[in-house]
């Protein structure tokens, strides 16, 4: 495993850890207390996360800093064109002092002055501070045009300056809300994933932006935490991945008991086959028992092979655990051809299994 996706991993696992910390949740809902957040939050705690891995990248030679500032004016210009706004709002000249502010870069003054004139020219003129001032992909940038409304031009179609600060971008983005800003995480994953092929950085935006996991199709973001199902469909599946979404539905019991991971289930059978073959019998019939329990309540077809498949695995189990079973029967080949088979139907099936299993296990 390479530096770069071993640190990312790592940053994954510790945002699992935050959100089994703050009982699920990575981001406060929006309006929360400012105050409140900057002390014992989730945002607080992901932001230390963020800033400690930015710390130790510059302390390895990997992180530069990251510019935010583009070329200003001469400091004498910008001292006529403050005389001149000083001027014109003497003359009771608001407008005509505000469009000299911002042609002349000067927008502290401009802001004073938009203050007075409502909300739309406070938006509009911190939108052009964003674009004119700050550098594209610049943190403050991404975070100055949220705050003016205009996710749409953060992350523009062709750009790519935002992606070589993701994680710059994704912090500030992360400990400063604004509205519909799960929107533009969500695009920046996207982007990551397509332009240049991170998954892990993909899903640590997902996880952050809370998207909903689907059961496996070309379309689907989130099948299982940390793998690429678009570039591995028959091996994505790995222990790993399945341990670190049991560890991301594990973090969402903990605020709601009766949150249950419904695409998740399918995933847990064929953990259940993976523990039988190494042997670890008595983990694997934990499993089937508790994906039974998820099941009590379905009468659909699916529903019907899915308990089928988990009572035959359960049967198996329990008769080599009573030594039923000859001794050339090894844990490996209790399985048979089940495996297999989950492999070719899971996909399909996990979709049906969503419209059908409503009630969540207890």
């Amino acid at each position: 495993m390479d530096f770069a996706r071993g640190k990312l991993l790592k940053m994954l696992l510790s945002l699992l850890r935050i959100s089994c910390q703050y009982y699920g949740k990575l981001r406060s809902p929006f309006g929360t207390d400012a105050l409140q957040k900057e002390t014992d939050s989730a945002e607080a705690a992901v932001a230390k996360l963020f800033a400690f891995a930015k710390k130790d990248g510059v302390q390895n030679g990997y992180a530069p800093i990251c510019q935010c500032l583009q070329h200003l004016p001469p400091e004498s210009q910008m001292q006529v064109t403050a005389s001149e706004v000083q001027n014109l709002l003497a003359s009771g000249r608001k407008m005509e002092a505000l469009q000299c502010a911002q042609e002349g870069y000067l927008w502290g003054p401009a802001l004073v002055i938009v203050a007075q004139l409502g909300d739309q020219f406070y938006v509009d003129t911190v939108k052009q501070m964003a674009l004119c001032q700050l550098i594209p992909g610049s943190p403050l940038r991404t975070l100055c045009l949220l705050v003016a409304g205009q996710p749409a031009e953060v992350c523009p179609a062709g750009s790519s300056s935002m992606l070589d600060n993701w994680e710059e971008n994704l912090c500030i983005i992360t400990a400063n809300r604004t509205t519909d800003d799960e929107l533009v995480i969500t695009h920046l994953g996207d982007r990551m994933w397509k332009d240049r092929s991170e998954i892990i950085a993909a899903h640590i935006c997902y996880v952050i932006a809370d998207k909903n996991f689907d059961p496996y199709s070309e379309s689907a973001r989130l099948c299982l935490v940390g793998a690429d199902h678009w570039k591995c469909p028959r091996t994505y599946a790995s222990p790993e991945a399945i341990q670190r979404t049991e560890l991301y539905e594990y973090s969402k019991t903990l605020g709601n008991s009766q949150y249950i991971l419904l695409p998740f289930r399918p995933f847990k059978i064929i953990y259940a086959h993976m523990l039988a073959e190494v042997g670890k019998l008595s983990t694997a019939l934990k499993y089937c028992q508790a994906v039974l329990k998820c099941l009590k309540t379905g009468r659909s077809p699916e529903v019907e092979m899915w308990k089928q498949f988990v009572s035959s695995l359960e049967e198996r189990i329990r008769i080599h655990q009573q030594g039923g079973y000859t001794a050339n029967l090894a844990p490996a080949k209790l399985v048979g051809k089940f495996l297999n088979f989950i492999d070719s139907t899971a996909s399909r099936e996990s979709a049906n299994w969503n419209a059908h299993c409503s009630k969540p296990c207890k």
